[in-house]
């Protein structure tokens, strides 16, 4: 899953009860909500009422497409027609235009637990011949005859602690599990998230290991929880997560947070990335904003709406212009201030370039930061890149020890890497190379080769080039 919800282009809508032997349809998401809302409640309902029961039916299909409830199941649909299990579609009914109008005004909120990332599963029913936890329709409209907006109907029924998200963004979704397994070495996003949900489930299943550190890296901590995980559940025990684990994993994750319930226990900003720092703004500084800088930069150079900030760690002016030109290109909320939503999306634009470009060394070319911290036990292209840049560097600088150019992260590569901070004073883990670090060793050998020295007390400060 993403860190953040987003509204889905499309939803695949299976109709009838998910083990029914039926079609699937796919349709445009504010499409499928005006049926469903054409389908639950009434047109001469007071506008207030129809947006809270609106609100509700978005939130729970964003839920269900969010948590990938039903492909967790190895299905092939994000959501039934049928009420038992979901909320009513019924295909190729006629919409209200009332309805419809209403929907194309707020189809891009939701509702959401305060201190929660997920949309809420926001059970409804009728209120007179079912009862429930959530909202009651019929008592949706007294309270608006009474004079009571949308978000007071919600806050009435899903309690005071609940807010709506606006303006969200509308992208095409795909499943999240990963192209090609995950198995010990590999490292990243993905890895991250597999390891903080066997984490969460081992709190449930104590037989799974705890997984310590999660930094998204595949050890054999990581090996470990994986292999108990598919021994306790049933599956292959060979410790890779592929498409089933993956699924699995999900599936186990969602029904111990009870994520689709009313009762979630919720998912928090930290469960999804423990890279993001939180809000930065105006007056930050560390490595943090150093590597949101260097990612502003490199994608200045493939989108000319995105001007470059200075990267030297500080958030002044320009960096904060740098982050609402961002904001402005890709549509989102024109702050000048970093929050998840941003910081997720300029990761992913980052991540998105680099799939494009080949990662070889030639002498004299600046490779962009791989998209993933490297450390000891890692290898690849990139880990040679760095090798390559930390030995033309040694040559002015003795007290950085050469290494082996091999692909291997090593402990040679471990101590080039902690010399070359020391040497530059540098934050941070001493032995991991993060986007800042990157962008450090890449700026030092870069004027090193076109025959400037670099005097460790005039770093950092550079800009990308």
């Amino acid at each position: 899953m993403p860190n953040q919800p987003r509204i889905p282009e499309n939803i695949v809508v299976h109709l009838g009860a998910p083990d029914a032997d039926v079609q699937n349809v796919t349709v445009g998401f504010a499409d499928y909500i005006k049926n469903v809302a054409s389908s639950e409640i009434y047109p001469t309902w007071p506008e207030e009422a129809i947006k809270a029961n609106v609100l509700a039916q978005i939130s729970v299909a964003l839920n269900r497409v969010y948590t990938e409830y039903y492909r967790s199941f190895g299905r092939n649909f994000d959501i039934t027609s049928s009420p038992a299990y979901d909320q009513t579609y019924v295909y190729q009914r006629d919409i209200f235009d009332n309805v419809s109008e209403i929907v194309d005004g707020i189809f891009d909120s939701y509702i959401r637990r305060m201190g929660s990332v997920e949309p809420l599963f926001a059970q409804f029913c009728d209120g007179v011949e079912v009862q429930c936890e959530g909202l009651r329709q019929w008592d949706s409209v007294r309270l608006a005859e009474e004079g009571l907006s949308y978000e007071e109907i919600l806050r009435r029924f899903y309690g005071n602690d609940i807010e709506i998200v606006r303006n969200v963004p509308v992208e095409n979704i795909t499943e999240s599990a990963p192209l090609l397994p995950l198995s010990e070495g590999d490292s990243g996003r993905e890895v991250e998230l597999i390891q903080t949900k066997l984490n969460r489930i081992s709190a449930n299943y104590p037989g799974i290991p705890k997984i310590f550190p999660v930094d998204g890296f595949f050890d054999t901590s990581t090996t470990n929880a994986v292999r108990k995980f598919q021994e306790v559940f049933g599956l292959t025990v060979d410790g890779i997560v592929g498409r089933a684990t993956w699924y699995r994993i999900n599936l186990a994750y969602n029904g111990v947070k009870q994520l689709s319930a009313i009762t979630s226990e919720g998912l928090t900003v930290e469960e999804l990335d423990t890279r993001y720092p939180g809000v930065l703004r105006v007056g930050a500084s560390g490595p943090e904003v150093t590597a949101v800088q260097y990612y502003l930069a490199y994608i200045s150079l493939f989108y000319n709406g995105v001007t470059s900030p200075m990267v030297d760690g500080d958030f002044g002016a320009g960096t904060e212009e740098a982050v609402k030109s961002y904001q402005r290109t890709f549509g989102l909320t024109e702050s000048g201030e970093i929050d998840l939503l941003t910081w997720d999306s300029i990761e992913n634009t980052y991540y998105g370039i680099l799939e494009n470009i080949p990662y070889e060394f030639e002498s004299g070319i600046i490779l962009p930061f791989p998209g993933r911290v490297l450390r000891t036990g890692v290898d690849g292209n990139d880990v040679r890149a760095l090798q390559e840049y930390l030995n033309y560097i040694s040559n002015t600088y003795p007290n950085i020890p050469r290494v082996n150019v091999d692909g291997d992260f090593g402990p040679s590569t471990a101590a080039a890497v902690r010399a070359f901070k020391e040497e530059f004073n540098l934050p941070g883990n001493p032995e991991r190379v993060d986007a800042a670090t990157w962008n450090a060793i890449i700026n030092v050998y870069d004027d090193l080769y076109f025959g400037n020295i670099v005097r460790p007390d005039q770093f950092p400060g550079y800009e990308i080039s």
